[in-house]
């Protein structure tokens, strides 16, 4: 930990990246990491793989520093860089649309990350990693402390604190620690107004986004005992309700609420023609251990896989899998 913020600061025009359709610790940990070069003079540019900004992006981002991926100009951008970092993802293929360039690149290529170690771990010249830290965030948290970064400016604690409390689930998940319980309370004490955050990580909805999750919902179905909530979204819904894929956030979670459910798993289509799977445990089931099956990664209770569409023919490959490890227990 102590050697990845002084080896990224060894360079001069380093570019951050997180993974498709980014989540707020994924944007919030490229942040953090450029206040602290900007506070050190470097150069720095911010890239994500969205068409179009996450609706709370203008919020952790007052600076307007993380622009959308942009085939025509991004190509400059990649050789631009001398290092690149990708923050919030270990494996290659989650950048998306910049995978190509990723490859292509030839800056040295860094990792920082607290999901379970994959096969790309090679890939990169350096890197710091922690299944056990709550989000990337917090190890950024961590490592700026440790840099000896003391004037922390708001807009930077408030990138790391949206990316905390999102990736613990408003501090409830089990990722949930006495530490991160104590970096929150130090954001706090650096100016973050809880309120404020919540309100721009979770009161952003549109018409679109709920009627979205009203249709996936209502199709979703039981299994295991209803145990298990399977949902399933296709090109079509998201079409026929004028929805886009970034309003799938949060919905995979949403059958959590129902008492018997265990584990909840969403599969959508994405405009490759892939569908991704997520998956969401509440305590007992290990669904990392799932979607390694597939080529997958994440967390013990939180991981995720692509496989090859339609949706049904995934279902078709996941779902026996999934289901004899929701009956394996008590």
């Amino acid at each position: 930990m102590d050697g990845f913020l002084s080896r990224l600061a060894s360079f001069d025009r380093v570019l951050l990246t997180t993974h498709e359709q980014p989540d707020p610790d994924g944007i919030g940990s490229i942040l953090g990491l450029a206040w602290h070069l900007h506070g050190l003079g470097k150069e720095f540019r911010l890239v994500i793989s969205s068409l179009r900004p996450p609706c709370f992006l203008g919020f952790v981002d007052p600076k307007g520093w993380v622009k959308c991926f942009d085939e025509k100009s991004f190509e400059e951008t990649a050789q631009w860089s001398d290092c690149w970092v990708l923050a919030d993802a270990n494996e290659v293929g989650r950048l998306g649309p910049l995978k190509e360039g990723f490859s292509a690149s030839k800056a040295v290529k860094c990792c920082i990350d607290h999901h379970e170690p994959s096969s790309d771990l090679g890939v990169f010249d350096f890197m710091t990693t922690d299944p056990r830290a709550s989000s990337t965030c917090e190890l950024v948290f961590d490592a700026v402390c440790r840099a000896g970064q003391t004037d922390m400016p708001l807009e930077m604690a408030v990138a790391l604190y949206a990316g905390i409390v999102d990736d613990t689930g408003g501090f409830r998940f089990s990722c949930t620690s006495p530490k991160v319980i104590k970096i929150g309370a130090a954001l706090l004490e650096r100016g973050v107004a809880p309120s404020e955050v919540n309100r721009a990580l979770y009161s952003q909805a549109t018409p679109a986004k709920l009627r979205l999750e009203a249709l996936a919902l209502g199709k979703m179905a039981l299994h295991c005992n209803e145990r298990l909530a399977v949902t399933t979204v296709s090109l079509r819904d998201l079409d026929s309700v004028g929805a886009v894929h970034e309003d799938l956030e949060g919905l995979v979670g949403r059958a959590l609420d129902l008492r018997t459910v265990e584990v909840s798993a969403l599969f959508y289509e994405k405009l490759n023609g892939s569908v991704k799977v997520s998956m969401r445990s509440k305590r007992s089931v290990d669904v990392y251990a799932v979607c390694r099956l597939f080529g997958g990664g994440g967390h013990r209770l939180a991981s995720g896989a692509t496989l090859p569409g339609p949706v049904e023919s995934a279902l078709e490959a996941v779902l026996p899998a999934l289901s004899a490890s929701v009956a394996s227990i008590n």
